[in-house]
């Protein structure tokens, strides 16, 4: 897991969610790329790597508040899905955020991603809305230090 800093590993970022959400999903791409995938827009860029540093997976994040951060884009390449990574990157996510002073982090997740959040230890705060016309529902999950 790399917290990205530099224009070619956000490209990378990018690339991987036109993967997921727009060519697998068929979600518009100008729905999909906005202006926090621009550097300087205060948001954090996080990229999966495997053993080659080839990129396989993303997702970005910003504070909503003070103590409240907003996790957005998480997507995970279909060749990789279902070894665990999604949950390590949650958990490095949310021991990242935990010591800089978060103390909850917010998602709106795909219904389909629902369980998968839930065996994480997020729970839906929400009723069902649509996002890029597919249902979502917004889950949350109070974190902290791990002792």
């Amino acid at each position: 897991m790399r917290i990205i800093k530099t224009e070619d590993r956000l490209d990378d970022c990018v690339e991987i969610r036109k993967a997921v959400f727009v060519r697998e999903q068929g979600v518009p791409v100008e729905l999909e790329v906005d202006e926090k995938d621009e550097a300087g827009s205060g948001c954090d860029h996080f990229l999966m790597l495997d053993g080659a540093d080839r990129p396989f997976g993303t997702f970005r994040a910003y504070y909503e508040t003070e103590t409240n951060v907003h996790l957005q884009r998480f997507c995970v390449l279909k060749e990789m899905r279902g070894r665990g990574f999604g949950r390590e990157a949650l958990r490095f996510a949310e021991e990242h955020y935990a010591r800089l002073g978060a103390e909850k982090i917010v998602l709106g997740a795909q219904c389909t991603a629902v369980p998968f959040y839930e065996k994480c230890g997020y729970t839906a705060v929400s009723e069902v809305f649509l996002d890029a016309g597919m249902p979502h529902r917004m889950m949350g999950k109070t974190i902290s230090i791990p002792s």
